[in-house]
């Protein structure tokens, strides 16, 4: 081959090279995407109201874990705390002067250490007479001396007294809606219970017997020999009780009622200074019938004496002995005071008070009580029923007076 030829050869096998090298991309383009790119989502809208925190849990109720009722303020809480130190502290623990019995008080307070432990034991209740306990209320406290911090009675003269000499807490206990007005009988006192005097004769030697006054007076007109001393009722001029009863009933009958105890008087009543020997009079024989009895030394007598002892509510004017209860201002421990008042004025204090021989007075458990003060009004009609209250002319001496010379000359003793 020429020079000339092979030249010619080379410089076309460069540009083959050459044009090889420079043209290696795919001789086909890629295949296009089947489907579009995603578009980028949009970022969510921004909540209008922040997220819900986490709710608070409510306070515990401090009083839950002693039982007591939704309606007790959470700041009673210083009362239980106030009467645990009370306990650690008063030696004597608290001190009530009342006019009830061991018997009466025992289902009260047992039911009362069930509920406030630290109370267990630490009650002491006394039974005292009607004026007495503020008699020894007087004494110790001019003295600075150990003195009830609770007193339960029903001499009424007594008692406004008492008030009147600022003797009385004024405390509204958290029961105080949930009893009737006539039990609430000023501020920071309110009534134990509501225990009828009651009507009572021998089943074997009165064959008619009275449910009223006047039955007992017509009993005694019929036939005044037989019934000459042979009657029993309370010593008006010794007895606070019996006084508080004759006058409270003879407040509501009137002149009329003065002339009924004028014919009961024919026969010369027999005068006791307590419910007990009336009672163990009439079961005996020594007295055919008694009028104004305390029922709670009655009814304790049955069913033992079912075949002898008869009793009636009086349907003529049924007194009811509200036993006033108030915590005193020389207590040293006022705080389970506090605590006791409020425990008997409980739908739960008051079924104990009625298992007790007391009559329970609160609406709401006149079916759980033993006994309840809506069945003597439903006996005697509520028009009948006389409460003993706080009346402004029992601190007139001189009223006082003309009403105890008009009972006693009305009512008078058997001859010496």
């Amino acid at each position: 081959m020429s020079r000339k030829l092979y030249s010619i050869l080379s410089l076309f096998l460069l540009a083959a090279i050459l044009l090889t090298a420079c043209g290696g991309a795919a001789t086909e383009p890629p295949a296009a995407a089947t489907e579009p790119p995603a578009a980028a989502t949009e970022p969510p809208p921004a909540a209008t109201e922040p997220p819900p925190t986490a709710t608070e849990p409510p306070p515990a109720n401090p009083l839950a874990e002693y039982g007591l009722p939704d309606y007790y303020p959470a700041e009673y809480i210083s009362v239980i705390e106030g009467s645990q130190q009370e306990m650690e502290t008063v030696s004597d623990g608290l001190l009530v002067y009342s006019i009830m019995g061991e018997s009466n008080w025992a289902p009260v307070l047992e039911a009362f250490y069930a509920k406030f432990p630290w109370m267990n034991g630490k009650v002491t209740a006394l039974d005292l007479g009607s004026y007495e306990v503020f008699e020894r209320y007087y004494s110790e406290s001019a003295s600075n001396a150990r003195t009830g911090d609770l007193i339960v009675t029903s001499s009424y003269d007594a008692w406004q007294e008492f008030i009147a000499k600022g003797n009385l807490v004024e405390y509204t206990s958290p029961e105080d809606a949930y009893v009737p007005d006539w039990s609430k009988l000023t501020k920071g006192m309110y009534s134990f219970s509501s225990d009828p005097m009651i009507l009572i004769y021998n089943k074997q030697l009165v064959t008619s017997p009275p449910t009223s006054l006047a039955d007992l007076a017509a009993l005694i007109a019929a036939d005044t020999e037989t019934y000459k001393g042979k009657v029993t009722t309370y010593d008006v001029l010794t007895n606070a009780t019996g006084f508080a009863i004759n006058w409270f009933w003879l407040k509501k009958a009137g002149e009329p009622g003065w002339e009924t105890l004028a014919q009961i008087g024919a026969a010369t009543p027999t005068r006791q200074s307590s419910a007990g020997n009336m009672v163990n009079a009439v079961i005996s024989g020594e007295a055919l019938a008694g009028y104004f009895v305390s029922a709670i030394s009655v009814f304790p007598k049955f069913p033992d004496a079912e075949p002898v002892l008869g009793w009636s509510y009086i349907t003529d004017g049924q007194p009811i002995l509200v036993r006033g209860m108030a915590i005193t201002a020389a207590a040293k421990a006022p705080n389970s005071a506090k605590l006791l008042m409020d425990f008997v004025l409980s739908a739960e204090g008051q079924i104990a008070v009625s298992k007790g021989g007391l009559t329970a007075y609160r609406e709401d458990m006149a079916a759980q009580a033993n006994r309840h003060l809506s069945a003597i009004t439903e006996a005697v009609g509520a028009d009948n029923m006389v409460y003993f209250f706080l009346d402004p002319e029992l601190l007139d001496q001189a009223v006082k007076d003309a009403f105890l010379q008009r009972w006693d000359t009305t009512v008078p003793a058997p001859s010496q």
